[in-house]
């Protein structure tokens, strides 16, 4: 990490505690449609792109299925959920922002939701200026678990994959980082570690406190 010019985030249940948000809006929005969404399915869908989303959920649900025929009362949901309940920043991440800032790293995020909702959800909880850019899986070919997003991160940061480490909550979102190239570290959220995760991670944490640690000691050494 002592090279380190580039930190990528991710954002559902990295960021924001918003992946409960998903998963409740969703299976609302697909209990109306008459399917029956549960946690160990969603497990599986959670960091990857919209098409690698509906590819596996039409594996479960049949070929008739399409999140055509649920996104609008998705929407309604998550969106009444989070009027509610609000968007919380997960532990660890105003300081984190503050370290890599002294120590003048890159910072943005590259996520699987949309520009949109990545606008506004750093909008929402004044981070926006915090990060140099922010990108979405629907601005390359493939979302995650291909490396698209990743090396597309660097390309506009003009950092080597090799200078860049990756953030993320999901296996989804490790296997991108894997495949590019990239360090990871995952801090799990819905998902708990397995053995793939720790083969392939840099590094496994309970919060992004622990990430403050690693650059705090570094910086000392």
């Amino acid at each position: 990490m002592s090279q380190l010019k580039l930190m990528i985030f991710d954002m559902d249940g990295l960021l924001f505690d918003t992946e409960r948000i998903a998963f409740q809006a969703l299976k609302k929005a697909m209990k109306n449609a008459g399917y029956n969404l549960t946690l160990d399915i969603y497990r599986k869908i959670i960091g990857a792109g919209n098409q690698e989303d509906e590819k596996m959920l039409k594996s479960v649900y049949g070929e008739k299925f399409s999140f055509n025929l649920i996104e609008e009362d998705y929407l309604y949901e998550s969106e009444k959920i989070l009027k509610n309940d609000g968007l919380k920043i997960m532990k660890g991440v105003p300081e984190l922002l503050d370290i890599l800032d002294e120590q003048k790293i890159k910072k943005c995020v590259a996520s699987s939701s949309s520009l949109e909702t990545i606008d506004r959800y750093l909008t929402m909880t004044n981070l926006k200026a915090r990060f140099d850019f922010y990108m979405s899986g629907d601005e390359v070919t493939r979302g995650k678990p291909h490396p698209d997003i990743f090396l597309e991160a660097c390309k506009r940061a003009n950092v080597t994959p090799e200078l860049a480490m990756v953030l993320e909550d999901s296996p989804n979102g490790l296997r991108a980082a894997y495949q590019a190239g990239i360090n990871c570290i995952v801090v799990p959220d819905l998902v708990e570690p397995d053995e793939e995760m720790y083969i392939k991670t840099y590094r496994v944490v309970d919060s992004l406190v622990e990430v403050c640690d690693l650059l705090t000691a570094q910086k000392s050494v």
